[in-house]
């Protein structure tokens, strides 16, 4: 079945190449999806400097450093403090840590992304940064910052 490009297809225009833009400038599209029991939102976005193009913006809340209230395990809060201040400094370039008031810990990471795109090169994207984040999330996990 052929298609007449440029057409619609949920938030984006397609090209006839099968590229990716998106519809509205004002509204980008934000993607949520599941990993490790934890919700992903991203969506993209303008850099900080409009010559340095779009980026797909990504936020997820990695979990809460638990309470002393109702725990037998008294160094756990302490030991979560010590994961979050290594964390803060070994993640990956473009990824922002933050301890809420509440102590929930959340993450925001950017990556440079061109405009249009094709819907497996977004997915690629979206894949590789979820694989990225597996292994802290699994040492969070661990540590008891859990979801």
């Amino acid at each position: 079945m052929p298609f007449n490009a440029p057409f619609k297809l949920g938030p984006f225009t397609v090209d006839a190449t099968g590229r990716l833009a998106p519809l509205e400038s004002g509204a980008p599209p934000v993607f949520l999806y599941r990993w490790h029991g934890r919700l992903m939102r991203a969506r993209l976005a303008q850099r900080n400097a409009p010559a340095e193009g779009l980026a797909l913006l990504t936020e997820v809340g990695l979990g809460r450093v638990p309470s002393t209230a109702g725990t037998l395990d008294d160094a756990a809060r302490p030991r979560s403090f010590t994961l979050v201040r290594w964390l803060s400094r070994a993640v990956p370039a473009g990824w922002h840590l933050r301890l809420a008031p509440d102590h929930r810990l959340w993450l925001e990471a950017e990556t440079p992304i061109g405009l249009p795109i094709t819907a497996a090169a977004l997915l690629t994207q979206i894949t590789c940064f979820a694989l990225e984040l597996g292994p802290y999330l699994d040492l969070l996990d661990e540590t008891g910052v859990n979801a």
